[in-house]
């Protein structure tokens, strides 16, 4: 057999075999189930068009249905004009729905500061999404193959990542964008459109040493496979699949943790404790961190890992009190026996916290900076001999105290005589003894009566010279509401 012929012959196997690798990588990681409908994003290249010519053959069986989409970057004039031409073409010829648009991503480039590719990538992901809306998709198809994720897990190894980083391109991300060629070199991608017919547009910027990617795609890896590992391709596929292995299980056990260790706090606040937390492992900790910063940032992209050290360090050796602004306007606070994380809306006033309110009585007194609300509540007779107050309640004596009561936020200089404590003591004083951390005292409210006399420190001690005693003929009970939400 002519060497010819048996390339032909060796062609024909290696096309075979891929579909039957397709078909296993979709079976390992449950991309499809029966009744998806699953848009593909097909730029006209030989992996995208691989990638749907695939899909087709395996839809019957799969039991899914197919749409196309197409992205025009604007970024190669004509050619990109000729590409979309192209991908309508070949969906026609398959039977398929298809979606095309342009999109000016230089611009969008430039006003966003972004590099092309980012800029590329974030409008790409856009579009799908706009796209899959129209065509009632469920799921989306990406020709992302082996030789890819080799890259991406040697480009994030090369500036620096932890295990999220170096587990590389995720075949199935929120359970919505899928990657059916994760695991095919682009050699065999090339076989198969050679052996079935296709011809796909190529893309000649993808052979200038003009972008980090290309670089090492054209360059550093052909370097390493020929004087390092002729395999390194699969190798980098491997070591991802290790460390997304890793990722998953790690965070698992670190949410585990954050359900045991977090703390009630206020809207935009995620809050710990102290102590449980320091007894962690180190690599739970970042993620513990990383996690409340994500939760509370809103962006999909990672704490740093500068950041994450200064973290650690502030929680574990800072002062009480210590604070470090982190990115996306979050901010740290180490406090007594807790640290928090915090936003604070980007390019919003700071508002006043002062505040003063007459207390209604009976009724409800609405203290709208805090979203707080004191009810209170006249009694008389036997009533007025209280038992012991709940939580958040007090019951004073209302024949002696001066009307109007009022509620008011804290002022410097602020005395009163603490219930159970022998004296007197400053409210600052106080506030440091029963540890009550130094951004939540301007958020306790404190109930004067008309000569400006503290009776209760709101939710926390009543002053004693006003309680109620069984000689008490008239009382006046008080109850705090907590976490009710702000008027807008």
């Amino acid at each position: 057999m002519s060497n010819g012929k048996a390339m032909v012959k060796r062609e024909r196997k290696d096309a075979v075999a891929m579909l039957e690798q397709v078909r296993a990588t979709i079976q390992k990681y449950h991309m499809y189930y029966s009744g998806d409908k699953v848009l593909v994003g097909v730029s006209g290249g030989p992996d995208s068009v691989a990638l749907i010519h695939i899909l087709h053959r395996l839809a019957g069986e799969l039991g899914v249905e197919l749409a196309v989409a197409h992205l025009n970057h604007g970024l190669r004039g004509k050619e990109s004009e000729e590409d979309a031409e192209y991908v309508r073409r070949l969906a026609k010829g398959l039977g398929l729905a298809v979606v095309t648009e342009s999109r000016d991503v230089a611009g969008y480039a430039r006003q966003n500061r972004l590099s092309t590719q980012t800029a590329a990538r974030e409008i790409r992901y856009r579009f799908f999404e706009n796209a899959a809306r129209q065509l009632q998709c469920n799921k989306l198809a990406t020709g992302h193959n082996a030789n890819d994720q080799a890259e991406t897990v040697l480009f994030n190894f090369l500036r620096g990542a932890g295990p999220a980083g170096l587990g590389g391109i995720p075949p199935v991300r929120d359970k919505w964008v899928t990657r059916p060629l994760i695991e095919i070199h682009r050699a065999q991608i090339e076989v198969y459109c050679r052996e079935n017919g296709l011809q796909p547009r190529i893309d000649k910027s993808n052979l200038k040493n003009v972008y980090t990617r290309n670089r090492l795609r054209l360059e550093l890896i052909p370097y390493l496979e020929r004087e390092f590992n002729p395999n390194l391709v699969d190798t980098m596929v491997r070591t991802g699949e290790i460390f997304r292995d890793e990722e998953e299980c790690l965070e698992e056990i670190a949410e585990q943790y954050v359900s045991k260790i977090r703390l009630p706090g206020e809207a935009n606040e995620v809050r710990f404790d102290l102590n449980q937390f320091l007894g962690l492992p180190r690599a739970i900790q970042r993620r513990i961190i990383r996690r409340a910063w994500l939760d509370l940032a809103g962006t999909a992209n990672p704490l740093g890992f500068i950041h994450l050290a200064d973290s650690l360090d502030i929680i574990s050796c800072g002062q009480t009190g210590a604070s470090l602004h982190l990115p996306s306007g979050i901010t740290l606070n180490k406090l007594y026996g807790q640290f928090s994380l915090s936003r604070t809306a980007m390019g919003a006033e700071t508002k006043s916290t002062d505040y003063e309110y007459k207390l209604t009585i009976p009724g409800e007194t609405v203290i709208q900076e805090l979203g707080y609300t004191i009810l209170s509540k006249v009694l008389e007779g036997s009533q007025a001999h209280p038992e012991k107050p709940q939580p958040d309640e007090i019951v004073i004596d209302l024949d002696l105290v001066e009307q109007p009561l009022k509620v008011r936020s804290r002022k410097p200089g602020d005395r009163f005589r603490p219930s159970g404590l022998a004296g007197s003591k400053k409210l600052k004083d106080y506030f440091i003894d029963t540890k009550i951390p130094r951004t939540d005292r301007q958020r306790i409210p404190v109930l004067v009566t008309g000569d400006d006399e503290i009776i209760w420190v709101v939710g926390l001690r009543a002053d004693r010279r006003w309680q109620a005693t069984g000689r008490t003929k008239r009382a006046l009970k008080l109850k705090l509401l907590r976490n009710i939400q702000k008027p807008n």
